[in-house]
């Protein structure tokens, strides 16, 4: 098996492939580098800790082990440097086709007389209330450095005195990183905040009358793990908010700092920050921090943007009829981003005011920062609805979003449930219950994204509606485990975690191998997110080994070693890959399957997860459409071998872009 966290870094590193792209739009490739940092900058966040954590806790219980992970840090380190390398080189080459199209990035030191006026005055008007410069030689104590911000390491001459040092951070939550300047007719200029205020430096330090002036660019990673203890004086909402304030002062895992910083200051900050020489010192380019390049500016250049995606109106639903009343007759998929996430909201916001609805149930793990979802509950309560609302407060990196949420929901009487202990829950689960005749009918929609109008805008997931009573009975039970989590539940449809859905998918993976010990064709086809588990790995291995042929669509991690009837496959592109789906068979007899679990071991035994069958023929076909479009894409698809080579996948037939030809798809 390939290490995961190995595997990680090679999907970071086809996330980097799409900044090297040359067929990507030029600024979006600026923003690939932003995701590419934004992901490097969680994975130290959480992995690299954890790591770190294991290795201490191991060094005095098994010495060989905490060697072995010892390795793996050191592994991690070397291609990291690698790859920040290619990221470099990747930048440099974006910054001269971008002066190709005359969009200049220019620093303090080449700045015409106008624009150094402008600056002079965007400064003082926007920029220098928000920053405060520390200075460290009149602290008895190093100060706290804030994890993912960035700050300019300051050296200077006071006159008379010996060299000090400062640190500035810089206030990108409040102020753009991208300053437009005045500029020709036939030019567009760009300047990075960084060098805003290493052009007002001296100003900015004029108390000191400072000479030799010097300035580096360095950003820390801290360990973003929560630590909830057991005091159980304590709620759990209490537990959270306090380990979120310890979280701000983990340990430093990573510091990322400028190649020209002279040694004996990355040696001081070092020492100071409790860093070892020789842990996770990322030495780089003059900028850091590029994850603010997600919100690199469009300059108004659609032909160096992608083309504004339209949005699909869905081919089998009325638009001036209750969706409701319209999955009374006939189920419904929702792919998007290419489907609009209104739907969703729309389904909320009619059951909220529709006089026969009694309750509205839905287990949230993110949502979006102004969320139509959250309003629409809101107003459901305020028109006499039961509303019901799950809500995971350790959703990583949400948590204090989501405690605020919590909060805010209970102001209108909804109940709020934070989980069972011990399980994280992930499933996507919405349900309506609706008097019909003298009976309380059940509709569901399972998805495998979350409840989050913005990111249904770029990630690619799948929404399943409907009334059928096979699968809104079990999505109601699910509800109930929050309710009366001792008792026990079965699941005679849907794989839910951790009660069946190993056993689920154990079960059809053997099914196929009775079919090829039969003499059939055994066919598995699975698209995940991450695909960890030792235990799903062997039965796939053993599966191939009988004869069944299995593809794989595995956009992040991959720890299976492809072998004789395993194909494995990544699909990175302008949308985020992010749904779920498990087909098991042909055309006319497989089964298949959608939700929110990955194949991972936390997702199998440690969460609440919910993956649901589609019985319908018609839906089955379009999913069936969906997986073998993905599946012939020649254009955005990596082939996935035992070398993390991630060779694009080629073939000699027509051109299948599968994110284009979604739309294509879905408009028939």
């Amino acid at each position: 098996m390939i290490n995961r966290d190995i595997s990680w870094l090679s999907f970071n590193e086809r996330v980097l492939q799409e900044a090297q792209d040359e067929s990507v739009p030029l600024i979006e490739r600026m923003r690939f580098l932003g995701i590419y940092s934004n992901n490097l900058d969680e994975f130290f966040r959480v992995r690299v800790a954890t790591i770190l954590r294991l290795k201490k806790a191991l060094f005095s219980k098994d010495s060989e082990l905490a060697h072995q992970t010892g390795l793996i840090l050191e592994e991690i380190q070397s291609k990291v440097i690698t790859l920040q390398a290619k990221f470099y080189n990747t930048y440099e080459h974006i910054l001269l086709q971008l002066k190709q199209h005359n969009i200049h990035i220019k620093n303090e030191n080449d700045l015409d007389e106008e624009q150094e006026i402008f600056i002079r005055d965007f400064f003082l008007k926007e920029v220098e209330s928000s920053i405060t410069p520390i200075i460290l030689d009149n602290l008895e104590k190093f100060p706290y450095l804030k994890d993912r911000s960035v700050y300019l390491f300051i050296s200077f001459l006071k006159k008379g005195h010996k060299r000090q040092y400062a640190v500035i951070e810089l206030p990108t939550d409040d102020i753009s990183r991208f300053l437009v300047l005045p500029s020709g007719a036939n030019e567009q200029n760009i300047i990075y905040l960084d060098d805003v205020i290493r052009y007002n430096m001296k100003y900015i330090l004029s108390i000191f009358d400072p000479t030799e002036i010097e300035s580096y660019i360095i950003k820390l990673t801290r360990d973003a793990e929560l630590d909830l203890d057991d005091d159980f004086s304590e709620s759990y909402y209490e537990k959270i908010n306090k380990s979120l304030n310890n979280r701000k002062k983990g340990k430093v895992v990573r510091l990322v700092h400028d190649k020209e910083m002279p040694q004996e200051y990355v040696e001081f900050i070092t020492k100071n920050i409790k860093l070892s020489q020789t842990t996770n010192l990322i030495p780089g380019g003059r900028y850091h921090n590029f994850r603010d390049f997600m919100g690199f500016p469009s300059l108004d250049r659609p032909d160096l943007c992608f083309e504004k995606a339209p949005v699909l109106e869905h081919r089998d639903i009325q638009s001036e009829t209750s969706i409701i009343k319209q999955v009374d007759k006939q189920d419904f998929l929702f792919q998007f981003p290419y489907h609009s996430f209104d739907y969703v909201i729309d389904i909320i916001r009619e059951a909220a005011i529709d006089p026969k609805v009694v309750g509205i149930k839905i287990s949230l793990y993110r949502v979006a920062p102004k969320s139509k979802i959250i309003k629409a509950l809101k107003n459901a309560a305020r028109n006499g609805k039961q509303v019901y609302v799950v809500i995971e407060l350790r959703a990583r990196f949400d948590e204090e979003a989501n405690l605020e949420w919590s909060k805010s929901l209970n102001e209108d009487n909804i109940q709020i449930e934070f989980g069972l202990k011990g399980l994280k829950v992930h499933s996507k689960l919405l349900l309506i219950q609706r008097r019909s005749k003298e009976t309380i009918k059940n509709y569901a929609l399972i998805s495998t994204g979350n409840f989050h109008e913005k990111t249904a805008n770029i990630y690619g997931d799948t929404a399943y509606f409907t009334a059928d009573e096979r699968i809104t009975s079990d999505v109601a039970r699910i509800f109930e485990i929050f309710d009366k989590p001792y008792l026990s539940y079965e699941f005679k449809h849907l794989l839910v975690a951790p009660i069946n859905l190993r056993k689920g998918i154990y079960d059809q993976i053997n099914t196929q191998v009775q079919v090829a010990d039969l003499g059939g064709n055994g066919r598995i086809l699975i698209k995940v997110n991450n695909l960890v588990d030792e235990g799903i790995i062997n039965a796939l291995l053993a599966a191939a080994k009988s004869g069944v042929k299995i593809r794989l669509i595995v956009r992040g991690v991959c720890s299976l070693v492809p072998t004789a009837n395993i194909e494995v496959r990544s699909i990175v592109g302008r949308f985020l890959e992010h749904s779920r789906i498990f087909w098991f068979g042909d055309e006319t007899v497989g089964e298949l399957f959608l939700g929110s679990a990955d194949l991972m071991t936390r997702n199998l035994d440690v969460r609440i997860e919910a993956l649901t069958p589609i019985y319908d023929i018609k839906l089955k076909g379009e999913l069936i459409d969906y997986l073998t479009l993905q599946w012939a894409d020649n254009q955005n698809a990596r082939i996935i071998d035992a070398e993390m080579s991630n060779e694009m996948y080629t073939d000699s037939k027509e051109r299948v872009h599968s994110q284009e030809d979604m739309y294509k798809l879905l408009s028939k």
